[in-house]
Formats: structure tokens, sequence, C-alpha cells
């Protein structure tokens, strides 16, 4: 299965009194909503690198769980989500990762941040 390893995560679990936040997904319409985080799923699991304790890629749903697990949220059926995310059109595939990628263009713009 896979897990996500965390460099405090051994601090969390031996202190009930963490002062380790705890971080939410709250989906928008007009930003990131549940298929987005489909999407995340799905192109993490054609991507292969998402591995179990073996070194095998995982499936999907083990994918999409550690989403739901890490970010505090249902997809209700990952199945259907990433269904939604094929049924997209062509130019609509990559909706997130188009939304995410607008956000880093524009604020590497407003910070003037110079290539090396």
């Amino acid at each position: 299965m896979l897990k996500f390893t965390f460099p405090q995560a051994n601090y969390f679990y031996n202190n009930i009194q963490s002062d380790i936040p705890k971080v939410y997904f709250s989906p928008k319409s007009d930003g990131l909503g549940i298929d987005s985080m489909g999407e995340f799923a799905t192109t993490f699991e054609l991507s292969n690198q998402f591995l179990d304790e073996n070194g095998k890629p995982v499936p999907f749903k083990y994918i999409a769980e550690s989403l739901e697990y890490a970010f505090n949220f249902t997809f209700g059926n990952a199945y259907k989500s990433k269904s939604r995310v094929f049924s997209r059109k062509p130019y609509n595939l990559t909706k997130a990762l188009d939304y995410l990628k607008k956000l880093l263009i524009r604020e590497s713009r407003s910070k003037k941040i110079v290539k090396k």
C-alpha cells in the first residue's frame, strides 16, 4: 500500500497534543474540484512512480485513498471521478494541471523570478 512519509510523522503519532496542523482540501467550482483530485490520482497512477513496499506500481484505488487521507476529503466514488476525467473533451483533460500551471506562472511573473 502507498505510504506518505512526512519528516515529523513520528512526532505527530507519538504526541497527542501535536502542533502539526491538519490540511483540508476545499473543492471549488472555479478552481480545483473533486474531479481535479481524480485527475491527480489518475496521472499519478499513469506515471508508475507511486510504489508499494515491493517497488511495484500501486493501483489507482490506493493512490485515491492516500489523497483522501492526506487532504481530509472523500471522493465518494473515486472511479466515477476518474471516469469523468476521461470523458472530458481533449482540451480539458488536464484542467486541474492547467489551472495550477497558470497559478505558478502568474506568481512567477509577479515575483519577477529570474531564470538561471
